[in-house]
This record gives C-alpha cells, structure tokens and sequence, in this order.
C-alpha cells in the first residue's frame, strides 16, 4: 500500500509520468483490442479455410468409396477408410453410415454399430460441416452424403438417391494451434510497438515539453534570486514560446518597476534626509530665535509707543513688527513640520469643519473679490480624524486657492460627498492652474511660487492626510484653475464614543 502511494506521489510530481503512465495504458488497452480482434477474425478465417479443406478432402473420399461401391468391391470400402485415416494427422475417425443411421464401418470399432445422428442423418444432402453429437469441443464432424449415381424418383431436382453417408472427424488442434501461434506473434509484435511507441513520446516529450520548462524553472528561480536580466524567448512558435514571450514580458515589467521603485525611495531617502535636517534645525531655531524674538516684538511695541507722534518713524517701526512676525509665524510652521503634534482621532464631522474653514476665508482682508460657493452633501457620515488638524488641511489648501486667483478674485468652490464608500472634499478655484514645471515639487517641503510663502502649507497637509489614512491629489481641468482632492475613511459607529489609538 505505502508503494502504491508513493508510486502516486511520484506520478503527481512528475510530468513525463503523468503523461507517458496514461498514453501506455491507452495504447496498451488499444493493442489488446487490436490484437483481439485480429485473433478472432483472422481465427474464423483459418477455421473456415480448413472447413474448406476438409469439405474437399471428404469429396474425394467419398466420390472414391462410392466408385469402389458401384464396382461391386465393398470390401474395399474398409480398406479405403483404413488408409485414409493414416494418410491426415488431423483426422480423428472415418465412418460409414448405412440409411438408417447406424454406423456399418469406422476406423474407430467404438463406432460400430452405433446411431450417432440417428434419424437426423437424412438431413444431411449435401455436404456439411457440423459439430460433434456428444458435443466434443475439440472434434467437429463433416458429414458428406454417397449418392447410388441414379436419379431418384422421389426426389426433387436432380438430387440422387443416397445409399449412405461418410462421416470424417477432424481434430481443432491444428487450428488452436495455429490461432495460439498468432496470438503470440500478434501479441509479441503489439508490445514491442508498444515500447517504441512509448520510447517515442518519452523522447518528444522530453525534448519538446520537459526540457523547455526544465529551462523556464531554472530562469524563474534565478530571477527569483534577483536576475532580471535573464529571457526566456528562443523563438518558439508554440505555446511553451507564449509564455516563454509572456516571462519576457513580465520581467520586463519588473524591471520597469523596480526602476521606478528606486527612484522612488531615493526621494524618499533624500526627504527623509531633509526632514531630520529640518528637526534639527528647528529644534535650534526654537532656542536661538523664539526667545530674542519674543523681546524684540516686545521692544518695537514701547518703541511704537514712543514714536507715535512721528508717522515717518512709527512706519519704519510697523515694517520692523510685520518682518518680526513674518519671522515668528516661520518659526512655528517649522517647529509643526519638524515635530508635528499626534492627532487625536475621533468621529469628526467634515461639513462642519469646512464651515468654520469658510467663515475664515470670508473673514480674510485679502479675499474680498473671492466669490466663496459652498456644495455640502448633508448625508456624508462622520470621518475618523483629529478636526483641527483637518481644519488646518483645508484651511491651508483655500487659502493657496484665493491666493491663486490673485487680487483679479474668481470664484473658491468647496465640495463634500460620498465616493466608493469614502468621503471626498475637493476644493476647487479658477485661477490660472499650476505650472508645468512647479507641478512635481508642490508637495515638497521649503518648494514656494509666492513670494511670502515658506513652503511648508501643502507639506504639512499632505503629512497630515497620510497620518489619516487618507489621501491628497490635485488636478488642473482643461477649462483653467486647480482642483485639490481629499479623501477620507468613515468613522466606524463605536468610534464615534471614544478617542482611538494613533495609526500606524
């Protein structure tokens, strides 16, 4: 039993047994039919054939006897019968049988006197090739009427009238014997087809299947193991050269892709390089400058306080206190991006967010001209997320939007909705878009078209989204102006309660 299973494991795991174990049990079966069948038919013949034979031989044996009869010499019919029997190999008894039906004469004395047709023997008119009456298996019978040469006036036709009957028994020996013979030729000749056959299809099937995926497994695992520069392609026209070209095809791709990848976490690598730069040099600044600029803000406010009365002087001073603060809101824009606070995450409603977003941009000296249309879907659920950092977000990206469109004013759209089970806001102006060659860099840290931006608006927000789990992405329409894009997940019922763990 355990060889019989591993005998399967080993089918299973080979190809050439898979196939060659099936194609020899179909040939193999389709032989033993052929080679039967051939036996049978080819048998009958050799049967027939010595019927024939034997049909002729009992002819002139009984045109013979019945001459010697009509010359009135019957003693020599025994005697005709005697050399008879030793004149085939084959033949296993000669009999005379009188009308009537008893035996008068036979090489056999057993036979003698006996009936073995008995009254069927009339039947017999012409000669005819029959089975022995005691039913042996191995002896069939031919038994041949002896006509007196007169014409019977009873009788139909020309048939004679019949003064008795020769019964010759031959032996199937010859026949079994030639009909095993060619069995066993037959059969010797169908296995040794059989072993050519499958000699045959193990050769094609190593040289056309086997070896060529023997080749493509080897090229799999080398570029498992990081070669991508291997192919497998040798020009096949069949299906093995399909998916050789498919292998190609693929690794291709992976090269591709893996080009890709590196360039990708080089920048990664460099951002991340900047970023702890930026740390470092924010937590410098947060001990160098907050401190000195704290009183130098201080000093310039009783300074403006003196010079009040002189308006050339208390300008010099206003210009002092906006560089000053200028200064103080980079600080704390660098000390956000270099050690950002954790979000707390709760459900957070993002329409309400967005109002307060837009009650700030109305309020915004700068943006006057600035048409503001708010599209809220009221049935978007809550997100999960920290609100004032998402407030931030937005609030960053509409004021990149209305300083956009410049002092000209356009129209700020701000949209919120449901999209493939995320909620979605998309902040969209209709200023003159966003260059071609500032495209790449807008979401890099310290990267600024505007002459009073520090480059950390969009850096920030885009960091903010991600530690969401969310995404950012723009796009500029056809028509002009700029569209921003921020999804979000929906908060799950039980957050809703609680504040959850930061993500990951």
């Amino acid at each position: 039993m355990g060889g019989l299973r591993k005998f399967f494991t080993r089918m299973d795991q080979s190809l050439r047994m898979r196939v060659l174990v099936p194609t020899a049990i179909l040939f193999s079966g389709t032989l033993v039919a052929m080679v039967g069948s051939a036996v049978v038919f080819y048998g009958h013949d050799m049967e027939r054939g010595q019927h024939e034979k034997a049909e002729l031989f009992a002819n002139m044996l009984a045109s013979s006897i019945a001459s010697t009869m009509l010359q009135g010499n019957p003693a020599q019919a025994g005697e005709a019968l005697a050399a008879v029997a030793g004149h085939r190999s084959d033949i296993d008894s000669v009999s005379l049988i009188k009308p009537g039906g008893e035996v008068v004469g036979s090489t056999r004395r057993a036979l003698v006197g006996t009936r073995p047709w008995g009254a069927a023997v009339d039947q017999f008119r012409v000669p005819t090739v029959v089975d022995t009456p005691g039913g042996d298996s191995q002896v069939y019978a031919v038994v041949r009427p002896i006509a007196n040469g007169e014409m019977c006036s009873t009788c139909h036709g020309d048939q004679r009238a019949v003064n008795g009957w020769l019964d010759l028994r031959f032996s199937r020996a010859p026949i079994v014997a030639q009909q095993r013979h060619l069995a066993q030729t037959m059969g010797l000749s169908a296995g040794i087809a059989l072993l050519v056959l499958l000699a045959i299809a193990y050769g094609l099937l190593s040289r056309e299947a086997v070896a060529p995926l023997q080749r493509l497994v080897g090229l799999m695992r080398r570029a498992e193991a990081g070669d991508l520069t291997v192919r497998a392609d040798e020009g096949r026209a069949d299906e093995l050269g399909v998916a050789a070209r498919g292998f190609d095809r693929m690794l291709e791709a992976l090269r591709r892709s893996q080009g890709e990848l590196e360039v990708f976490y080089r920048e990664r690598m460099i951002r991340a390089d900047r970023f702890a730069a930026v740390g470092e040099l924010a937590t410098g600044l947060a001990h160098e400058i907050k401190n000195p600029l704290a009183g130098l803000s201080g000093a310039l406010e009783v300074l403006a306080e003196d010079l009040r009365h002189s308006p050339r002087d208390a300008e010099v001073v206003g210009e002092m206190r906006h560089q000053v603060e200028r200064l103080t809101k980079t600080m704390h824009s660098l000390l956000d991006f270099a050690r950002p606070p954790k979000p707390q995450f709760r459900a957070a409603d993002v329409n309400e967010t967005l109002g307060k977003v837009l009650f700030l941009i109305r309020q915004q000296r700068r943006t006057p001209s600035v048409e503001v249309r708010a599209e809220m879907d009221r049935e978007i659920p809550a997100v999960l997320g920290d609100a004032s950092q998402l407030e931030q977000v937005f609030l960053n990206i509409c004021l990149n939007a209305c300083q956009a469109m410049g002092q000209g004013g356009g129209t700020l759209t701000v949209r919120s909705f449901l999209q493939e089970g995320r909620v979605a806001v998309e902040v969209a102006d209709t200023g003159p878009g966003i260059a071609l060659e500032a495209r790449p860099n807008i979401f890099k840290p310290f990267f600024t078209t505007k002459t009073e931006g520090n480059g950390l608006g969009l850096a920030i927000s885009a960091r903010i989204v991600a530690e969401h789990g969310g995404h950012i992405g723009w796009r500029c329409p056809p028509g002009g102006g700029t569209v921003f894009s921020v999804t979000l997940d929906q908060a799950p019922a039980p957050a809703a309660e609680r504040p959850v763990e930061q993500r990951a």
